[in-house]
């Protein structure tokens, strides 16, 4: 323990810097960006970005009675001084910065202005202060954390190389309350590459375009998951199924999404948008690209024909996109609407897997196997 904390020392003491005069200025300029030190002059647009709605939502940011004010944002700008003084919270503007923890390993946490979202601006802020931690902290491992759910802060972390490791389940106190976080990790060996994720791009066919899910889309979730032969084909569904289940469904799917293994649609009616139903490919996260087709419809979207197109369309842009080397669809021996769409959607029934699927009434059906030859 006694080597651990001299180490501990001797990193805090190869980055303090006496602020603000010796804090590194670091630049990317092909992105356009330089990170320096926080200034007096910040603290305006420090009072805007922490009054921001999704500031408050998903960081740790104070939100005393009657809003954050000029004088948290002095605060913080000490803060931000102290810890550059100190080796321990490498703080640049904007704001990003390192909460150095010992043994080589250190947390990185930032934020945005609402003006500069959308630009991939933090990204390249990310990879500067990566490179500086690994280059002059010596630093061994870089974690980042987020409440689950802060998806736009996940996808920042996935774009400089950070290998997502899971949720931990109440490990972030938030506001008063343990809530979920995610975890991911940087070594100082890692590429430093975008990890691989699925975007849902906008398919259109027949009657029926094919895009990604949205937050208006849950009501619409909820009546055909509550369809009683939904039900009873998709047994894993939660009965009865409310909101907060086709909220759940909405992190699964993003969650396949991210993780780069799957990718799922909203069926949608073409000329008003509403929601007939869900299409999806998984398994695309194996050393083998064997991908799945499935898909549940909304009552207004059967006997219409869209899912049938639907996965017409996923078929094609999974060779197109060299998503997938095979592709498979099973549906229940008994399920003959579902069955119907994969021979319409031009696959073949190829073998059965025997008692695979639960029901709603607890028997096990077998399974019918299609592909696309």
């Amino acid at each position: 323990m006694a080597d651990a904390n001299a180490d501990t020392r001797q990193s805090m003491l190869s980055t303090a810097r006496s602020f603000p005069a010796a804090v590194p200025i670091l630049i990317d300029a092909e992105a356009g960006i330089a990170l320096r030190a926080t200034s007096s002059g910040d603290l305006a647009a420090m009072v805007e970005q922490c009054r921001d709605p999704d500031m408050i939502r998903w960081t740790t940011v104070p939100t005393p009675p009657g809003g954050y004010q000029l004088r948290d944002a002095e605060d913080f700008l000490a803060l931000v001084a102290a810890g550059w003084n100190s080796g321990e919270r490498l703080g640049f503007c904007g704001s990003i910065d390192l909460r150095l923890q010992g043994d080589g390993i250190a947390e990185v946490g930032f934020g945005l202005h609402p003006d500069a979202r959308g630009r991939s601006i933090m990204t390249a802020a990310l990879h500067l202060v990566c490179e500086y931690g690994f280059e002059v902290a010596k630093l061994q491992v870089i974690r980042w954390r987020a409440v689950v759910g802060n998806w736009a802060s996940r996808r920042v972390a996935s774009n400089v190389g950070f290998v997502f490791d899971g949720a931990v389940r109440r490990s972030l106190l938030h506001r008063g309350e343990l809530l979920d976080g995610w975890v991911a990790t940087l070594t100082r060996d890692d590429p430093r590459v975008p990890q691989r994720w699925l975007h849902p791009v906008d398919l259109c066919g027949d009657g029926v375009r094919l895009r990604a899910f949205r937050a208006r889309d849950v009501d619409r979730i909820v009546e055909a998951c509550s369809d009683p032969d939904t039900s009873y084909w998709l047994a894993s569904t939660p009965q009865p199924y409310g909101p907060d289940s086709a909220h759940a469904y909405l992190l699964g799917i993003t969650e396949l999404a991210a993780r780069g293994v799957g990718v799922a649609w909203c069926i949608a009616d073409p000329d008003d948008d509403r929601c007939l139903g869900s299409i999806s490919l998984d398994g695309l996260g194996g050393y083998a690209k064997r991908g799945e087709i499935g898909y549940w419809t909304h009552p207004d979207g059967r006997g219409r024909g869209v899912v049938a197109e639907a996965v017409r369309l996923v078929t094609r842009h999974a060779w197109e996109s060299r998503l997938a080397t095979s592709l498979l669809i099973r549906c229940a021996t008994g399920n003959a609407p579902s069955r119907r769409v994969a021979e319409r959607a031009g696959y073949r029934e190829i073998g059965i897997q025997p008692a695979s699927e639960p029901l709603r009434d607890g028997q096990v059906a077998d399974l019918v196997l299609y592909s696309n030859p």
